[in-house]
């Protein structure tokens, strides 16, 4: 399927928060931190439009074929000249679970900053499809984008990924490191796979 890759503009955002929202409906920690409401959306827009311009950030969209193509996927890139991993947290949107927010959001930056600590490396800090559009290639293209970035500079590469979520990561050479395990109020266990991948994959 012929998609194109092109990076992210501000016209971009709206449709970039709706598949984020779509893209993560199932997911324990995103629903109890940010919650389906227009106060919610208009924190992840304002929060997408300040990081699209910031040095060493990179937004890429993929559009669906033509002869109407629209956003169906998206990433946010890190690179190595990008600001280093921030432990401090945001003011969370309203209708947040905050101890939640703080406790994953706190606990998954420091794990980040101590596996990759004083290593050059490649950041990608979220991924998302729209639901219509998975398991046709789009994800693919976001990351392969990063992967040669990451190796024609000779760097490593981190992500954060669902148990789910890590065969794939595992296809393009990113390998397990650790593992954060979050109680979510008592009710389950919610899981982030921290993975590592060299130069070249190997």
């Amino acid at each position: 399927m012929a998609f194109s890759i092109r990076k992210a503009t501000p016209a971009d955002i709206p449709a970039m928060v709706d598949i984020y929202f779509r893209a993560f409906d199932g997911d324990a920690i995103s629903v109890l931190c940010f919650p389906r409401t227009p106060a919610v959306h208009k924190f992840w827009a304002d929060m997408l439009t300040s990081e699209l311009t910031e040095h060493g950030v990179h937004f890429l969209v993929v559009l669906s074929p033509s002869p109407d193509p629209k956003v169906i996927a998206w990433a946010h890139w890190n690179s190595p000249l990008a600001s280093p991993v921030s432990t401090s947290l945001p003011t969370w949107p309203e209708g947040c679970d905050v101890a939640v927010a703080n406790h994953f959001f706190g606990t998954l930056f420091k794990r980040h900053t101590e596996i990759m600590e004083g290593r050059k490396h490649w950041y990608l800090e979220l991924l998302c499809t729209d639901p219509d559009w998975q398991g046709k290639g789009a994800a693919g293209k976001l990351l392969r984008w990063g992967i040669e970035k990451a190796d024609a500079e000779e760097v490593e590469s981190y992500i954060e990924a669902s148990p789910a979520g890590k065969g794939v990561y595992e296809r393009f050479g990113w390998k397990e490191a650790d593992r954060l395990v979050v109680d979510v109020r008592g009710q389950e266990e919610f899981v982030e796979v921290l993975m590592v991948r060299s130069v070249g994959g190997r």
